[in-house]
């Protein structure tokens, strides 16, 4: 409401909003002391809302009727929730409204302002039954806040995770269920929580977690912990600090989940990823080698890449199984595709070559281009029991020749 003169006020009312902005003055002085200096705001925004409650307190007494006081109060009440002030707040700004109302009326009265003494009377039975709204709204915030508790309560309690709340000081409040089966102990609260913890950890716990969850509000990280048997274990833990309205810090809470049956898991999935990684290389290595039978006695072994004496080793070991499997008489080695080969596989095929012989079979190498031979030559690999052919056509007839009897080296 302005300051203008309203024509439509009666007298008393018109007198208060005459007074608006001294009104608004000592209201804002008195609801000042009422909550003991604490804003919660800035000063302007402070002195705003005691704004809204005079001329909402004006437009009361203007009206007069008990029905719109209260409606008056209740919206005055829903716009203080709204900017979050407590129950005691509002009782207090209320308190001190009041008073500063109750005097001016009293000085409207005293100078002779027509009507006073029946309009303090009702603002005074309206202001009660404001008392009455913020008592409704007081029991209310309370029933929420039992069902709160309750609910969280509830979660606390069957929540898989441990959970533990402690005093600043790091003594234990409360434990939920999870925790004390974790710690395989009924007697946690009262013990300080530096107690739980493997002896090696509790430096780490207090000169470490505690600082941080003091000095910057929270800590998540890694605590060994020992349970009443003595066996240890690690657990991940998120531990915070609850502060009060004024932010001094009231409890220290951590949730503490055991991390034995996770890390059983991993080294479970590393150790089934280790087997599939041998088995891949397993057959990798297996069809990096091939040995493919194409005529009653020959076999052909393509190889590709680069030849090394790993795989060279692992050529040996085939070509000598499949020459017992198979009773070859001729094995070929295609080395079209081998573009780079060591001395030592060079001597791994000179080997297989002699092995081979022992077996009664021999070995043909076809394909073997220049870049290859020289390489052979300038390793100094001794190639000379090993029949060479220029192409993989003319070592698989060569080959033919053989096993039919046609042609013997």
């Amino acid at each position: 409401m302005s300051e203008r003169a309203d024509t439509k006020l009666d007298p008393f009312a018109a007198a208060f909003a005459a007074r608006r902005e001294m009104l608004v003055d000592r209201l804002t002085r008195e609801a000042l002391s009422a909550l003991g200096g604490t804003l919660g705001a800035t000063l302007e925004s402070f002195r705003a809302d005691r704004e809204i409650e005079v001329d909402i307190a004006i437009a009361a007494i203007h009206d007069g009727s008990r029905p719109f006081a209260v409606e008056s109060w209740r919206r005055w009440i829903d716009g203080s929730v709204q900017r979050g002030y407590s129950a005691s707040t509002m009782q207090g700004v209320l308190g001190a409204m009041r008073q500063v109302f109750v005097d001016v009326a009293l000085e409207l009265r005293a100078s002779g302002v027509p009507g006073a003494t029946s309009r303090i009377r009702a603002f005074i039975r309206s202001s009660s039954d404001a008392l009455s709204l913020i008592d409704d709204e007081l029991r209310a915030r309370a029933e929420l806040v039992h069902k709160k508790t309750r609910i969280f309560g509830a979660l606390i309690e069957n929540a898989p995770d441990g959970m533990g709340v402690a005093a600043p000081d790091g003594t234990l409040l409360h434990v939920n269920p999870a925790l004390a089966r974790l710690l395989e102990r009924d007697d946690l609260p009262g013990h300080s929580i530096y107690e739980l913890v493997a002896k090696h950890a509790e430096p780490i716990h207090r000169e470490q977690v505690a600082k941080a969850v003091m000095e910057h509000g929270s800590w998540s990280g890694e605590l060994t912990y020992q349970r009443a048997s003595g066996e240890t274990f690690d657990a991940h833990v998120t531990a915070f600090l609850v502060r009060d309205a004024r932010g001094r810090g009231i409890a220290r809470c951590a949730i503490i989940r055991d991390l034995t049956a996770a890390r059983r898991a991993e080294e479970e999935r590393r150790r089934l990823a280790s087997e599939v990684i041998a088995a891949q290389r397993a057959a990798l290595e297996e069809l990096g080698t091939p040995l493919v039978p194409i005529a009653e006695g020959v076999l052909v072994m393509p190889l590709v890449g680069v030849l090394e004496p790993s795989r060279a080793e692992r050529m040996l070991g085939v070509l000598l199984e499949g020459i017992g499997r198979e009773d070859a008489r001729v094995v070929i080695l295609d080395l079209t595709g081998v573009k780079e080969a060591s001395t030592e596989a060079a001597e791994a095929l000179v080997r297989a070559a002699q092995a081979a012989r022992l077996l009664g079979a021999e070995v043909v190498a076809t394909g073997t281009g220049p870049e290859l031979a020289r390489t052979f030559v300038e390793n100094g690999a001794e190639l000379g029991i090993i029949v060479t052919k220029g192409t993989l056509r003319d070592g698989v007839a060569y080959a033919l020749r053989v096993a039919r009897g046609h042609e013997r080296r």
